[in-house]
């Protein structure tokens, strides 16, 4: 099959973006929800972002001022909605951060 000019850019485009997010490599071994959310934590605290614990199960996480508020709850529902594949790129878009 041959493609036009613009649908081979097209598909590079989306391939190459497949490869930068990590749809191209094999799955990693699957975690369990706490060790992900921990290594989550870690990482991003390394980066300067701070974690406050809240009641109630509410967590908030501060950057350069800018203040993300989310519940546990929707950090477990995303990692069972792109379980077993826990990636950096999944917290990344959970926390809101990314």
């Amino acid at each position: 099959m041959k493609y036009t000019n613009i649908e081979a850019i097209t598909k590079a485009q989306q391939y190459a973006y497949e490869i930068r997010h990590g749809r191209h490599t094999e799955p990693k071994e699957h975690v369990s929800f706490e060790e992900w959310f921990l290594n989550g934590v870690r990482k991003y605290e390394a980066k300067g972002v701070e974690f406050d614990f809240l009641t109630a199960g509410l967590v908030r996480m501060t950057q350069n001022e800018k203040s993300v508020l989310r519940t546990v709850q929707n950090f477990r529902d995303e990692y069972e909605n792109h379980s077993p594949a826990t990636t950096k790129v999944q917290f990344e878009e959970c926390a809101g951060i990314a």
